[in-house]
């Protein structure tokens, strides 16, 4: 709460869900988008030596991730 130089009040509040994604394990994911968070998170965990600031290095680590989730079946691979 704060008033101003009047004397009225405002007043805010702000929700923030604690999902733990940061530390949670794939078998306590609740859904898909757990699920590819920390598979992500995981990947990226795994492959600290890429640096974001190299293209090379952001391709691979791309490919990486782009891999390690259609082999944990949370994206497929569709022909047109």
């Amino acid at each position: 709460m704060t008033s101003d130089a009047h004397g009225a009040v405002e007043s805010s509040s702000e929700f923030s869900e604690i999902d733990n994604l940061d530390t949670k394990t794939i078998a306590e994911a609740r859904d898909n988008y757990e699920k590819v968070f920390i598979t992500i998170r995981e990947t990226l965990e795994q492959n600290e030596q890429y640096s974001c600031d190299d293209e090379a290095d952001r391709l691979c680590l791309t490919q990486n991730i782009v891999d390690i989730l259609r082999k944990s079946g949370l994206i497929r691979r569709e022909e047109k």
